[in-house]
């Protein structure tokens, strides 16, 4: 995501039976606000955390009450949790005058301290010796599109552990006061810390970080619209339900617009069969997205529950996703916000993302910019070669062979405990999930062929 609006700058199957009942009349910022207050602090909506496992369970009902066919996959899969207890929180502490620093836990650590934390005098990276804590300065800890030259969070924390530290503490967003989601594998104690340079390096410090692999459950869920009779094809409107802290702009925007777009798809007559799939444990590896796109290629597919076919891959005709595609770009916004006490029109820092088939692209960049949703078109190869791989749940449709598109948003608070309601446009994201319906509905028509499933 980062180097996408870098670019654009520099331009298993449990069936659930559905009840009769009409489609609500809730609006996408209506779901979003539901979603956001299922998922409460500090375990929000990360993948295993209760939170999650409400949300599922709310998706599960809009879309039984929108006359959908609704299927459960759950799966097992070991997560980091952090221990958020009184006296076990992640914390950082200067010593010579008791000052806390906001903090969090980065995740996937090799490394932890007691209750007690751990003494260290911090450095930064190029000056830590043994027994030292290192500081990773902002530009190479966040994830922030912004810092995508310098980002190398992993290899500074590796640097500070073959120097001897014995800790690290990377630095969150001082101008904003936000701590951030970073997923590093090493060997040594880390946090995420709201300080400046100046307030902790050569200063002794204790730093505190506590958690442990625990084993959870994954929720993913699929609900079931039968394409008319004659007719064996679906559009599959994906999203993944996951995400850290209130995770509103990713990715419960994209939740709450492809519920509000199922339900408007429930009383009309697209002409094609819809699949709303809402995946679980994307953020960890894009796991929850895997599980479903193998029981959709298995011998088998995917059993719905009413005596219908089940569903399997070459009937996905096309997938519309929608991971954090609706975002407000709160750096470039905050002047017209101040002055004018509103954002500046249709402004946003958004790519449209599509596999290379020519007439899903073209409907897409045709459809979606008619309600408003505006970005650089890019193609998937472009993506491939700017961000390394597809960092989004359609990487497996991709490998087999699905057409999809991708509306990509980039924001200051992308993972960080500042994507709250705030950063979330509620026009914006009517309008996203208005121009998902649209496409669903021209998609029925379309000639769309299969891609290939590497690129080149």
């Amino acid at each position: 995501m980062r180097r996408f609006v870098a670019l654009v700058v520099a331009l298993l199957a449990i069936p659930v039976v559905s009840r009769a009942a009409p489609a609500t009349t809730a609006t996408a910022s209506t779901h979003l606000r539901t979603i956001v207050r299922l998922s409460p602090a500090p375990e929000y909506r990360r993948f295993g955390a209760p939170g999650m496992a409400k949300v599922a369970a709310y998706e599960s009902d809009v879309l039984a009450r929108a006359g959908y066919r609704v299927v459960h996959e759950d799966f097992p899969l070991d997560r980091w949790m952090v221990d958020y207890r009184r006296d076990h929180a992640p914390d950082l502490v200067r010593l010579s005058d008791g000052a806390h620093f906001k903090s969090d836990s980065v995740f996937q650590l090799g490394g932890t301290t007691g209750p007690a934390g751990i003494t260290c005098t911090v450095r930064a990276i190029t000056d830590v010796k043994p027994g030292d804590c290192g500081f990773v300065p902002f530009d190479k800890s966040s994830p922030e599109w912004k810092n995508a030259a310098t980002y190398d969070a992993k290899g500074a924390v590796a640097q500070i552990k073959a120097a001897g530290g014995v800790g690290a503490i990377l630095q969150g967003d001082v101008n904003r006061g936000l701590v951030f989601a970073l997923q590093i594998k090493g060997a040594v104690p880390a946090v995420v810390a709201v300080a400046r340079p100046d307030q902790v390096i050569g200063r002794q410090v204790r730093l505190r970080v506590m958690g442990s692999r625990q084993p959870a459950t994954g929720h993913d869920v699929i609900a079931v619209r039968r394409p008319p009779a004659g007719a064996s094809q679906y559009v599959v409107l994906l999203a993944h339900a996951d995400g850290w802290y209130q995770a509103a702009a990713d990715n419960g925007g994209g939740t709450a617009a492809v519920l509000r777009a199922a339900e408007q798809l429930a009383g009309q007559s697209p002409g094609v069969g819809v699949v709303v799939a809402l995946m679980d444990a994307e953020e960890v590896g894009l796991v929850g997205s895997k599980v479903f796109v193998d029981a959709l290629a298995s011998k088998g597919g995917i059993a719905v529950g009413d005596g219908g076919p089940p569903l399997r891959i070459a009937d996905m005709k096309a997938v519309v996703n929608l991971d954090a595609s609706s975002a407000r770009a709160s750096d470039a916004q905050s002047v017209p916000k101040k002055t004018a006490r509103t954002d500046a029109p249709l402004f946003s820092w958004r790519v449209m993302v599509a596999a290379e088939e020519p007439a899903l692209a073209a409907a897409f960049n045709q459809v979606f910019p008619a309600h408003q949703i505006l970005g650089l078109p890019l193609t998937a190869g472009a993506t491939v070669a700017i961000e390394g791989s597809l960092r989004s749940d359609i990487a497996w449709f991709q490998k087999a062979g699905v057409p999809w598109v991708w509306p990509a948003a980039g924001y200051p608070e992308y993972h960080t405990d500042g994507d709250t309601l705030a950063a979330v446009d509620p026009a914006d994201l009517e309008r996203l999930a208005d121009a998902a319906v649209e496409l669903t509905r021209r998609i029925a028509s379309l000639p769309i062929g299969r891609i290939p499933s590497q690129f080149r």
